[in-house]
């Protein structure tokens, strides 16, 4: 099940909703926020955006050093491409992990991540 923040005009609020799909397959080196990234990078209005701006977003509540952080971790395992100056943008193997079509636990680790192992802090603010 996947879940994708839709924007309620009634509340103001975002929130998620559940769509059946294909389970994505993440690495064992990716944190909840690796996901959120990617979702927000695949919009057609944020084709390329920099950490900062991403950290601006409402559903990122995270600082932009940690969000740095976060692209240049997808940038190495190929989700994301640097265009320069700090800019990133979602590559078609980000797209594909998206709909569940690419395993980043294939590039670059063995098994799938559930979640509960990672060395990064998820809850880094």
């Amino acid at each position: 099940m996947l879940l994708q923040f839709k924007y309620c005009p009634k509340t103001g609020k975002y929130g998620s909703q559940a769509q059946n799909r294909t389970m994505r397959r993440s690495g064992k080196w990716m944190v909840l926020l690796d996901d959120r990234i990617l979702e927000l990078l695949n919009q057609e209005e944020n084709e390329f955006m920099t950490p900062s701006e991403i950290a601006d977003d409402d559903r990122i509540p995270y600082s932009s050093n940690h969000v740095g952080r976060r692209c240049k971790k997808l940038a190495e395992h190929g989700l994301l491409q640097s265009v320069g100056r700090g800019v990133y943008t979602i590559t078609d193997n980000g797209r594909a992990y998206l709909k569940g079509e690419y395993s980043a636990a294939e590039n670059g680790n063995a098994e799938v991540s559930d979640g509960q192992e990672t060395n990064e802090t998820s809850d880094e603010v």
